[in-house]
C-alpha cells in the first residue's frame, strides 16, 4: 500500500471517462455468434482501421535505459492504483500529439527519473495486453545518464527511481511483484531466466 496514494472506493461503472468500452461482434469457425469485450483510450475509427484493414498505431512508449558499461538499467518501483501495491516496471508514458516516439521516451523518461535519455533503437509498437485492450507501445532502447529525481512527477505518481544490477534483477524476479513485459526484459538483459539457464 502506498503511504501517498490512498484507495477510496471501488465500484463498478457503465460509462468510462478516459476509456472508451467497445463490443465487437463476429462469428466462430463453426457459426456461432459471439461478442468480445475490451477497452480502448481511442475512438471507433482506429479499433475498425486496426480490425478490418490491419492498421498499426502506437500509444506511448517504455524505456529500456542502460548506463555505458551496460551493468546497469533503469527501473520504477511505482504504485499502481489497478494493482493496489508497488509493481516493479521499466518507464514508460504515453505520447503526446505531433510527437515521435524518440521525443516521447526522452521527455517521458526525464519527467519520471529526472534523468536524461539517449534513444539508439526503437522496437515496433506492440500490443500490451491484447485480451482486454487495443493499447500498443514501442520500446525504446538507449543509454541514461545523470542522477536520479523525482522533481518532475506528477503528484499521482508515488514511483522510486532505481538503478538495478543482475544482483538486484534476480531478487526483484524471486521477490517482488513486476510487470510481465519488464520481467521478460530483465530476464533477457541479464540472462537469468531459470528455465533456459538449465
Amino acid at each position: 500500500m502506498s503511504e501517498k496514494l490512498k484507495i477510496q472506493a471501488i465500484r463498478p461503472i457503465k460509462s468510462l471517462r478516459y476509456l472508451n468500452s467497445f463490443e465487437i461482434e463476429y462469428e466462430t469457425i463453426g457459426g456461432k455468434k459471439k461478442t468480445w469485450e475490451l477497452v480502448s483510450r481511442q475512438g471507433v475509427n482506429r479499433l475498425e482501421n486496426e480490425i478490418k484493414k490491419h492498421q498499426s498505431y502506437t500509444d506511448g512508449a517504455m524505456m529500456f535505459a542502460m548506463n555505458d558499461s551496460k551493468d546497469k538499467i533503469v527501473m520504477l518501483k511505482e504504485y499502481r492504483v489497478s494493482a493496489g501495491r508497488h509493481i516493479y516496471m521499466f518507464p514508460a508514458g504515453l505520447i503526446d500529439e505531433g510527437e515521435s516516439i524518440k521525443e516521447a521516451s526522452i521527455r517521458e523518461f526525464k519527467e519520471e527519473t529526472g534523468m536524461q535519455f539517449f534513444p539508439e533503437y526503437v522496437e515496433k509498437e506492440r500490443y500490451v495486453s491484447v485480451g482486454i485492450v487495443n493499447e500498443r507501445v514501442n520500446i525504446v532502447y538507449g543509454k541514461y545518464s545523470g542522477e536520479p529525481s523525482k522533481e518532475n512527477q506528477e503528484d499521482s505518481e508515488d514511483a522510486e527511481i532505481l538503478l538495478i544490477d543482475s544482483k538486484e534483477a534476480k531478487r526483484i524476479l524471486e521477490e517482488e511483484e513486476v510487470s510481465i513485459r519488464s520481467a521478460m526484459l530483465l530476464q533477457n538483459f541479464f540472462k537469468i531466466h531459470p528455465f533456459f539457464d538449465e
